[in-house]
């Protein structure tokens, strides 16, 4: 089934219909706690954490086995997202806290980030939801399959840069602000597809994939990939151009990555991850230096070779490049993804169109110029990147900066398709 919402009329920017892009898949709801070290503290504190256990990945099946984790990757200043196997861990945990409740998913925080560019979009949900449809951006479509399936809210965790946790047995601080998202969502762990999401992609100029990172079922997994792959390749039999884009996530099942990835490899355009989920893919032991240009050309060329994709994109905290025989058609979404990323880490869900247009007039980093200057040296023709503004921003906002860039990046290529198909209409694009 097809819900539409209303366009609101606060609207200033002419919009471009939902009918050109679709974007998969899931949503859920969010429970985003205020960062509290002295609660944080207190309850590591309480559960006696120590050390050592801050060390690899294991089940979370208590509140203490939580606190563990967040604990685990507070102590690297990493981001990440893991499975709960109660709901009410989270339910218990998220009560401590002061919070706030939105609408997460990379679809859907990727739509909402091409509305602030005048791009309205169609999204797959996984489930049917008056509160998520109420959520959903302006005029944005949604695809819904027929199931009924519980969906639990998904607890978010920011925490700034400079944060500080200390217990008599733990004294532990961020060298950087960062992320982390724990789920426990039936719904999403089984991404019922739509009967309508063929004929949707047919006509899109671009379609996105992502989301099945949340999936537990193997059989499940490869049976909603043949429609995906079969969708695209009816797409591109029929003649549409314009771009299919895959985005990596964090796997609950780590062994389902390469399934999704050797699959999403043979029909997409662009294959785009984060920093952090291309050490994943090229199984690199240790952190990899965003500031070495051959240590990440070395990671990213060996990740394309291996996936056969025209373009592999990587967004990071200083730069989001592409790299392949086509690279440098991306330039421009590039930038565009990467301005409205840094907008939002700076202004939050209040960022306006001034503000993104701010943030592209900014200073980049000097660290990430030399870094781009260097990798072009090297790389030649096969990559494009862009450097991330430098921004002093007292209270960054951390969650959602991929999904942004990735709509962002999108509303550029459905710009192009658009220009490209109506030259004469091009210079009056708003």
């Amino acid at each position: 089934m097809t819900h539409p919402t209303t366009v609101a009329s606060s609207t200033s920017r002419t919009l471009i219909p939902a009918s050109g892009v679709v974007l998969g898949f899931g949503a859920a709801l969010d429970c985003e706690i205020r960062w509290d070290a002295s609660v944080l503290s207190d309850l590591a504190r309480s559960y006696g954490v120590v050390p050592d256990e801050l060390v690899g990945q294991r089940p979370i099946c208590s509140e203490r086995d939580l606190v563990v984790s967040i604990m685990g990757y507070f102590t690297r200043s990493a981001g990440g997202e893991r499975r709960v196997d109660e709901p009410q861990v989270i339910e218990e945990f998220c009560a401590r806290f002061d919070r706030v409740a939105s609408i997460g998913g990379t679809c859907v925080r990727a739509a909402a980030a091409m509305l602030r560019l005048g791009q309205q979009a169609t999204v797959h949900l996984a489930f049917e939801s008056d509160q998520v449809l109420g959520l959903l951006p302006p005029g944005t479509q949604a695809l819904v399959p027929d199931v009924d399936l519980p969906s639990y809210p998904h607890l978010v965790v920011q925490y700034p840069a400079g944060a500080r946790v200390v217990t008599d047995r733990l004294e532990l601080v961020a060298t950087r602000a960062n992320r982390l998202i724990y789920v426990n969502d039936p719904a999403n762990e089984e991404i019922a597809l739509s009967p309508a999401l063929p004929s949707a992609v047919a006509g899109a100029a671009v379609f996105l994939v992502s989301g099945f990172n949340a999936m537990r079922n193997l059989p499940a997994l490869r049976a909603r990939l043949d429609v995906v792959e079969a969708a695209v390749v009816q797409r591109r039999a029929s003649g549409t151009e314009g771009v299919v884009m895959y985005e990596d996530a964090g796997f609950h099942q780590p062994e389902f990555a390469e399934v999704v990835r050797s699959r999403m490899a043979r029909v997409v355009d662009v294959y785009s991850l984060s920093d952090e989920e291309l050490v994943d893919a090229v199984a690199a032991s240790g952190a990899l230096d965003l500031l070495d240009a051959d240590a990440v050309l070395a990671a990213v060329s060996t990740l394309a070779a291996r996936l056969g994709v025209p373009t592999v994109v990587v967004h990071s905290r200083h730069w989001a490049l592409a790299f392949g025989p086509t690279a440098g058609r991306y330039r421009d979404a590039l930038a565009t993804g990467t301005a409205l990323a840094t907008a939002r880490y700076a202004h939050g869900e209040l960022v306006t169109h001034d503000h993104i247009t701010s943030v592209a007039g900014a200073s980049p980093d000097p660290a990430a110029v030399a870094f781009a200057r260097r990798i072009r040296e090297i790389a030649g023709e096969q990559v494009t990147v862009v450097a991330v503004p430098t921004l002093e921003v007292p209270d960054p906002t951390t969650v959602g900066l991929g999904d942004t860039f990735v709509g962002g990046f999108l509303a550029a290529c459905a710009r192009l398709v658009d220009e490209q198909s109506h030259p004469a209409a091009a210079g009056k694009a708003p």
